[in-house]
């Protein structure tokens, strides 16, 4: 796998060598907590959160439109924006490779994510704050899970969660409509977040 990059340019961080910074940093300070203090001075003013997501999501969209104006500007859009707000930048190419696609055919019987998880799993994207809830996948297995929540994405099988996942030790993805109780947990990975989305773009676009 080549190695996901931290938020320091000089340094490479595989995503096995993440989950064992990510435990080490639980086995210190409980599960989640990274090195937040250590962006602190990086820290800069920023829009809204939900006005920044909502322009973000309608820039990664921009390509799916027929107008290839259209879809050149919003990328100009994303390469300027990535400049001033790094994380910006990589949550617009996650959401321009994960979220809405064409309509595309799905039972219309799939139930849809409840409003109130999708609440909590938003709050704890921002807060950075794990969460744990039963999973039953496609197959009818079920298992509990622990995750670092990192995006929502929008596809036209349903919602899905992106997250880093302690039981697996590497990024998946969840339906939420089929998660029972998600629960936030006590813990705050702001300092690995970048580092995470560096990893799960890597990921996504084969990188890693």
């Amino acid at each position: 796998m080549r190695p996901g990059r931290t938020s320091s340019p000089t340094q490479t961080l595989t995503r096995r060598a993440l989950g064992t910074r990510l435990a080490g940093a639980a086995a210190v300070s409980g599960f989640g907590q990274g090195a937040a203090a250590s962006g602190a001075a990086n820290l800069m003013p920023v829009m809204d959160p939900d006005l920044r997501d909502a322009a973000l999501r309608g820039l990664a969209l921009a390509g799916y439109r027929g107008d290839p104006v259209t879809a050149a500007a919003a990328n100009a859009a994303l390469a300027r924006l990535a400049e001033a707000d790094p994380e910006a930048g990589l949550l617009g190419r996650i959401y321009q490779m994960l979220d809405v696609r064409p309509a595309a055919y799905w039972p219309e019987d799939v139930p849809a994510a409840a409003a109130a998880d999708l609440a909590i799993l938003h709050t704890a994207i921002r807060a950075c704050q794990p969460v744990a809830f039963g999973y039953t996948d496609l197959d009818g297995n079920k298992t509990t899970r622990t995750v670092l929540p990192l995006a929502l994405v929008h596809p036209p099988q349903g919602v899905k969660l992106l997250a880093w996942c302690a039981e697996r030790q590497d990024f998946r993805q969840f339906f939420v409509r089929s998660m029972q109780d998600p629960t936030p947990q006590a813990g705050d990975f702001s300092g690995d977040r970048m580092a995470l989305l560096e990893g799960l773009l890597d990921k996504y676009t084969g990188r890693a």
